[in-house]
């Protein structure tokens, strides 16, 4: 077995590496690993690679393996040539790209013809119909076509698919309905329920009467607290729920939220467990309202582009079924939509914001932040005082057990 040195051009070979045996007859693909260049004193010095070689079904390995012949674009300019000398209507770049899609599509070019003049998403998927959006023919380009049709068995391959695509009425704007009614009910699911999310943020906090009582505390000790350098506040921005938690005692072991959790569980037991009743607060978060309200009057706008059809193809059942189906849906989340504005309207009015102005995301984020700061304090009080219940229960006396108790204040 002959074997080639490693090393750099006129200096001592680094390695000494056995040449293959056999050679690979087919195209193979490349391993992409980390090479080792020198395998003096590695594991990889005594390897026999051809005697390995000889061992392996390599005929097999290569069927296995070999890379299949993909329409590069030197072949498709062949095809392309090919037909030139039939009769060539379209552009190289054009011609590659219909006849990559017709391949991908995988049928006749009369039969996507028919499918998309029928609207039938049966035998031509969405996806097939997303990639027909690449290959809509111009209005020059269909003259082209249809005025040279007496000479259709000269056409090459991209000409015979875009001749039959051309063909058909209002091509773009079928492909367009066919898209609609493809991913309507995934549109629909999306957009109700951030409308609804949206909408339920907004009652809950509107609505709920325990959030008023918490909200009125904090009025209340903060004008408590200002009263002798500030005139009295009628109420306060809701950005100001992340200043309670940085409020701190005089001697900074706790802060104005400790002492609000501690109130409520010592003398309002009524509001424990208020901030339950925010289960939509996360959807909401995630909201943008301008662009929950332009997708909702797209869906519409769609749906009006698909009644102009079905009025001009009163036959077509699958754009008749679909619009009787879709038209329901529609008008729900419309009403649905008015709903919500007026909800997300009231509750930020109600504190002071201009709805215009503040996105849900900002708005119920807000409270998001300050009920996760309640939530957490009343795990630590929680925490505290079962502490402090062992350490009674072993028999120590509560005067030690208040020392140690205010020890660790600081900790809750």
């Amino acid at each position: 077995v002959s074997t080639q040195s490693t090393g750099a051009p006129g200096g001592p070979p680094s390695a000494r590496v056995a040449k293959l045996s056999k050679q690979p007859q087919a195209k193979l693909p490349m391993l992409h690993w980390n090479a080792v260049r020198s395998n003096t004193g590695t594991y990889w010095n005594d390897v026999n690679m051809s005697e390995m070689l000889d061992k392996l079904d390599l005929s097999g390995f290569e069927e296995q393996f070999k890379l299949k012949t993909k329409p590069t674009l030197s072949n498709v300019a062949k095809i392309i040539k090919r037909k030139v000398e039939c009769l060539a209507l379209l552009d190289t770049n054009r011609a590659r790209n219909a006849m990559i899609i017709q391949r991908r599509v995988a049928l006749q070019p009369s039969d996507v013809a028919r499918c998309v003049e029928q609207t039938d998403l049966g035998d031509l998927p969405l996806w097939a119909v997303e990639l027909l959006h690449g290959c809509i023919p111009s209005r020059e380009e269909s003259d082209k076509l249809i005025s040279n049709s007496n000479k259709l068995a000269e056409f090459g391959e991209a000409e015979l698919f875009c001749f039959h695509l051309s063909k058909v009425n209002r091509y773009d704007r079928k492909l367009g309905i066919m898209q609609f009614i493809g991913t309507f009910d995934e549109q629909y699911t999306r957009l109700n329920a951030q409308v609804t999310a949206v909408m339920e943020a907004s009652r809950s906090i509107t609505e709920s009467q325990r959030l008023r009582k918490v909200l009125e505390i904090i009025l209340a000790l903060g004008n408590f607290m200002n009263s002798q350098r500030k005139a009295l506040a009628a109420g306060f921005k809701i950005q100001s729920l992340s200043k309670i938690a940085e409020t701190h005692s005089g001697d900074y072991k706790f802060t104005l939220l400790h002492y609000i959790v501690n109130t409520i569980h010592a003398n309002m037991p009524e509001l424990v467990g208020f901030t339950m009743e925010f289960e939509h607060l996360e959807g909401a978060q995630k909201v943008s309202l301008k662009d929950l309200v332009s997708d909702v009057q797209e869906m519409k706008k769609n749906l009006d582009t698909v009644l102009d059809e079905r009025n001009k193809q009163r036959d077509n059942f699958v754009i008749f079924s679909f619009y009787k189906r879709a038209q329901r849906k529609v008008k729900m989340l419309g009403e649905h939509t008015r709903q919500m504005l007026q909800c997300y309207e009231e509750v930020c009015k109600g504190f002071g914001e201009n709805p215009q102005r503040i996105e849900p995301a900002e708005f119920f984020k807000y409270f998001s932040d300050f009920f996760l700061q309640f939530d957490n304090i009343e795990k630590t009080l929680h925490e505290h005082s079962e502490k402090k219940e062992k350490m009674l229960s072993r028999g120590l006396s509560r005067n030690l057990v208040e020392e140690a108790m205010v020890r660790h204040a600081s900790m809750y």
